[in-house]
């Protein structure tokens, strides 16, 4: 008896257990049910958004090239091979004139032609004086002639290579040769003519007809930052290159402080016209991470959609857009933070 009295109560202790258990487990499974409730309709609120309207607008069509200055003219400074140099008057960095000495050159040939052409001079005379008693002929006398006159050229040109001058004004931008050496091949100097310089740049085909002799253009140099140089275009090439599709353009730049130097890297500013273009507030612009790739919230009865779009130029907070959206479509510019494609919002203009 006392066995099946122990019996229930151990039974019922378990049922108590059993009971107990059944009833948390369901406390809890409706918590997690109110919580999960409570996650969707936070995943499902609509989020409070501004929006603005894109809009067409005529804009100015501003192409940027890129690069490198180049001097207007460059002229090399040379002297028969083989003639010993005197002395160089200029250094590299050096400024000179049209006309300016540059080098004298060894004049010993130049000593042994004036000497020769002495002694032809008196030829000549002795040669006159026997063809006027008709000791010799006309064509002897010819003969003796045309042998000064060669002498006379041999000299002038000797003379134009002992004294080497600038044959512009600019800036000595090489010397391959010092005081004593022999001239080779090479120049014995380089003169460049930095006022003005010009840089030229390829331009895609579609713009041949936009692009004119004498339309300002601007660049900037890496060097000076976002100061700006105004110039001109001075030379359209007049065919296309069949393997880029694109054709050169020169522009001059006056450069009267000669602060633009050859060689610099510079970026070309050339206005090929207006035309209708989409611009957007800059606020609307989003970077994907880890890419260049550009996007937007297009917001259309209450609900957004993801777009990539094409950048163009920035003018000042705006964008001009090249691709991506329609004119008079709403992009969201407050609250791209919470949204994903296909979320509902509030518009709170």
């Amino acid at each position: 008896m006392y066995k099946i009295i122990k019996s229930n109560q151990t039974h019922n202790h378990r049922m108590k257990r059993i009971f107990y258990f059944v009833v948390a487990f369901s406390i809890v499974m409706a918590a997690c049910t109110k919580k999960d409730e409570k996650k969707a309709e936070v995943k499902n609120e609509a989020v409070k958004v501004k929006i603005e309207t894109a809009s067409m607008q005529e804009i100015d069509q501003i192409y940027e090239f890129t690069s490198t200055v180049d001097a207007a003219v460059k002229n090399f400074i040379s002297s028969a091979g083989g003639t010993r140099i005197e002395k160089i008057w200029v250094e590299v960095g050096q400024k000179v004139r049209k006309g300016q000495r540059l080098v004298t050159m060894e004049n010993t040939n130049l000593n042994t032609a004036q000497t020769q052409l002495a002694n032809l001079q008196n030829e000549v005379k002795r040669m006159e004086a026997l063809y006027a008693s008709g000791g010799i002929s006309k064509q002897q006398l010819d003969q003796i002639k045309t042998q000064e006159e060669v002498t006379k050229r041999n000299i002038r040109n000797l003379e134009s290579n002992i004294t080497l001058t600038s044959p512009i004004s600019g800036v000595i931008t090489m010397r391959n040769f010092d005081n004593g050496d022999v001239s080779g091949a090479q120049p014995i100097l380089q003169v460049m003519q930095i006022s003005p310089v010009k840089l030229k740049f390829n331009i895609n085909e579609t713009f041949y007809n936009k692009v004119k002799l004498g339309m300002s253009v601007k660049t900037k140099v890496d060097v000076f930052g976002d100061e700006e140089f105004s110039g001109k275009i001075s030379l359209i090439a007049p065919t296309i290159d069949p393997l880029t599709r694109t054709f050169t353009v020169e522009a001059q730049f006056a450069n009267g402080n000669q602060k633009l130097r050859p060689g610099m890297f510079g970026r070309v500013e050339l206005n090929l016209g207006k035309a209708q273009k989409v611009i957007v507030s800059d606020k609307a612009i989003i970077k994907q991470s880890g890419t260049n790739n550009k996007y937007v919230f297009i917001e259309k009865n209450g609900i957004v959609e993801y777009r990539q779009v094409e950048l163009g130029r920035r003018m000042g907070d705006k964008y001009e857009l090249l691709s991506g959206v329609n004119n008079g479509e709403n992009v969201v510019v407050s609250g791209q933070t919470s949204l994903l494609n296909g979320k509902k919002v509030i518009v709170v203009n």
